[in-house]
């Protein structure tokens, strides 16, 4: 990976990987959106009305 240091690209040491590395799996899971919460309503919902089992 390479990185833009005080003007100069250079390439990451393994200290910057290994911190990248670890940042990226503190951040916590993404949350679905409000459109995506309310399309998995309305499916469970018309499957409910429909009384099928439904694939997923």
């Amino acid at each position: 990976m390479r990185v833009y240091d005080n003007g100069i690209y250079r390439d990451a040491t393994a200290e910057e990987l290994a911190e990248l590395e670890a940042m990226g799996q503190a951040q916590p899971p993404i949350s679905p959106t409000v459109t995506e919460r309310l399309s998995a309503l309305e499916a469970a919902m018309l499957e409910l009305m429909m009384g099928g089992t439904g694939d997923g």
